[in-house]
């Protein structure tokens, strides 16, 4: 509740609350939270998406090439199980990223030094937690893509549960992509790259995270293009658009004062930048 959080009461992230996230590097020991982040993404693209072929992973577990040169990172649920996962694969020791090897960029793009270079992939969301129609695929409502804006998740609903929270906003996501971003930034990464529909990119750039498209649509697992973002300008671009979100994004305190400032920004001035 709002003056449960406002009264230092509830501890649990004010934007994830329902989630705990993992960050690890790539193994196949037993009891790894590895093999249950394969397992989820068997599901999606084997048994869900089709696609990939469930006959070349006997075991359940899918896997490539590039998982043992990527951070990986899972999202559980309150009951500990891999609900979310993603994956940031670093360049290869000559310099490439996976997606070159089934997506073409524009021929004027040049490419940031590629040591500061990582690929954002194998994003997977449980389908228990996109449920509705017009869930995406990543786990996001039909209505929070259209309506939503990430500060505001923070006072979505007093329900002590989460329950209504679930139905709206991203956590899953959120969570995923905040981690994966904290990781880069210690670790020398300036720059991204994922292959993603349009329709993921407008969902970012409403969200404030802007990437820009660098290549041509082209057919992988359904019409995707390269899209490109700069971490530095993506943390810029935060900080001008609200403190709040900049400083849960970076790992930074958050005030009593900044939550109580940005309950008034959205609940009585209406949006509008205090």
């Amino acid at each position: 509740m709002m003056l449960n959080r406002l009264l230092g009461r509830d501890r649990r992230d004010p934007l994830t609350p329902n989630f705990k996230f993992f960050g690890t590097a790539f193994t196949r020991a037993k009891e790894s939270i590895c093999l249950d982040i394969m397992k989820l993404r068997y599901e999606v693209y084997c048994n869900e998406c089709h696609f990939l072929n469930a006959d070349d992973y006997p075991d359940g577990c899918e896997a490539d090439a590039y998982d043992a040169n990527a951070y990986h990172v899972a999202a559980c649920n309150e009951a500990g199980q891999v609900v979310g996962a993603v994956r940031l694969v670093f360049a290869n020791q000559a310099g490439c990223l996976p997606f070159e090897g089934h997506c073409a960029t524009f021929d004027d793009f040049s490419f940031p030094p590629r040591a500061a270079c990582a690929e954002v992939s194998r994003l997977v969301v449980n389908r228990g937690y996109r449920r509705r129609p017009g869930d995406t695929m990543q786990g996001m409502t039909k209505r929070f893509v259209e309506e939503g804006r990430l500060d505001a998740i923070l006072f979505e609903t007093d329900d002590p549960e989460g329950k209504h929270r679930r139905r709206i906003s991203p956590q899953i996501f959120m969570g995923m992509f905040r981690q994966i971003y904290q990781h880069s930034r210690k670790n020398g990464i300036h720059y991204w790259f994922a292959a993603m529909e349009k329709s993921l990119a407008r969902s970012l750039d409403r969200m404030g995270f802007h990437y820009t498209r660098v290549g041509p649509e082209t057919d992988y697992y359904g019409p995707v293009a390269v899209y490109y973002a700069d971490l530095r300008q993506l943390s810029a671009d935060l900080r001008k658009s609200s403190e709040f979100l900049s400083r849960w994004f970076e790992g930074q305190p958050i005030t009593l004062w900044l939550i109580l400032k940005t309950w008034i920004r959205i609940r009585v001035l209406g949006h509008k930048k205090i």
